[in-house]
């Protein structure tokens, strides 16, 4: 599986350690964002119930996930970075939080939610075709029930 953050620092051509700083110029982050919109990815990690998390990239945040806000619009005192989130909530704590975050969007505005880049691998894509044929299976035996 290829790491997200490994696959933008091969298309900016430059060291993980200078990612960061590539992904503050503007023309770097359009050339990401083109690349990287609505490719499948999902999460290195389980969650409490032992799920990993499966979606489509939705967009790059401005800032790292040391600024970015978890919880949206809600007062400073309730709201934590989403490097402190990952930490308080999984006990994941980011090799690189100054890197920006992965957006997951939503349909409707609801609030989005932020991943760490390091924290996230591509689907390959034979697993999505895979997940197809079941999808055929299922109506024909959804259909035979009838």
């Amino acid at each position: 599986m290829v790491l997200l953050s490994e696959e933008c620092a091969r298309i900016l051509n430059c060291p993980l350690k200078s990612l960061r700083e590539q992904l503050f110029h503007p023309k770097n982050r359009v050339k990401i964002v083109k690349e990287l919109l609505g490719r499948k990815v999902r999460t290195t990690y389980e969650d409490r119930n032992g799920h990993i998390k499966m979606f489509k990239i939705g967009g790059l945040s401005k800032y790292g996930a040391n600024v970015t806000q978890a919880y949206g619009r809600l007062p400073r005192p309730f709201n934590i970075s989403v490097a402190a989130h990952f930490y308080a909530r999984h006990r994941i704590r980011l090799r690189h939080p100054f890197l920006h975050c992965i957006i997951e969007r939503f349909p409707r505005h609801m609030e989005n939610r932020y991943y760490p880049l390091e924290l996230l691998e591509f689907v390959e894509e034979e697993q999505s075709e895979r997940s197809t044929p079941s999808k055929k299976l299922f109506e024909s035996v959804k259909g035979r029930c009838r």
